[in-house]
């Protein structure tokens, strides 16, 4: 697998309740809950469908993903992020970084 790399920083914004989808920025993470107990993540396609996408934060459901803030308040989402309908965009945020993944077969490099 390749990876591309866009400089985008992502932060993260704690809310109490789901967001509106309509309303999401494309460079805030939303987390809902709060600091000790988590949910939910909401984020906008990086893409530009303006899809909003839902990840469970919660360690017992599959699947789930973690979210991770450094000192300088970059977020990291980990596993990566792979929309299986509509533009089926797959990609990571890393250290508020926008990291796309793309297969071999669809990389213009081989």
């Amino acid at each position: 697998m390749l990876w591309t790399f866009k400089y985008f920083q992502y932060k993260v914004e704690v809310i109490p309740d789901n967001p509106d989808p309509k309303n999401l920025k494309k460079d805030i993470v939303y987390v809902v809950g709060e600091k000790r107990y988590v949910k939910w993540a909401y984020i906008k396609c990086p893409c530009g469908c303006n899809d909003s996408i839902m990840l469970s934060l919660n360690k017992n459901i599959f699947p789930s993903w973690s979210i991770k803030q450094d000192k300088r308040g970059r977020v990291t989402i980990s596993p990566s992020i792979n929309k299986l309908d509509g533009c089926k965009s797959h990609f990571l945020i890393k250290k508020g970084r926008l990291i796309w993944a793309q297969t071999a077969e669809s990389s213009p490099y081989l």
